[in-house]
């Protein structure tokens, strides 16, 4: 699953890995994993991430060759790696995130709707129309 903006920009220490195939070009934070889960992966053997840059390095780099779901991103098949700490990164990624928020609607909460989170998993049911249950992990 992609990871938002503002996610990526928390966790651009972390290993950037892409979430789906992806043809060559530039690589945005929609390209690439949520780093929560690595660690179970690489217990099991389906990741390895020696070598691999971060996601700070990786937004607004290039990818050089078509690469499948959880490859982790190495300077090897990464085109114009960024510099993580860069204060223009930072400020235009800043910028790109003060848009997002500004254009997003503010979410309206029915009567009769709960949400919950437990155990890793949010829980929201709402009561009117069609009581519509829906859960996902977070």
């Amino acid at each position: 699953m992609s990871i938002e903006l503002e996610y990526a920009l928390e966790h651009k220490n972390d290993p950037a890995v892409l979430c789906c195939r992806m043809e060559p070009g530039e690589i945005s934070h929609h390209n690439l994993e949520d780093p929560a889960i690595f660690p179970d992966l690489v217990d099991t053997g389906l990741l390895k991430l020696d070598g691999c840059l971060t996601i700070g390095q990786c937004i607004g780099a290039t990818l050089k060759e078509t690469c499948d779901s959880l490859t982790p991103l190495t300077p090897e098949i990464v085109d114009n790696i960024q510099d993580a700490d860069a204060a223009g990164g930072e400020a235009s990624a800043d910028a790109a995130e003060s848009t997002d928020v500004a254009a997003a609607p503010a979410m309206a909460v029915p009567a009769g709707t709960q949400i919950q989170f437990s155990g890793g998993v949010v829980k929201l049911y709402i009561a009117e129309g069609k009581d519509i249950a829906i859960e996902f992990p977070v």
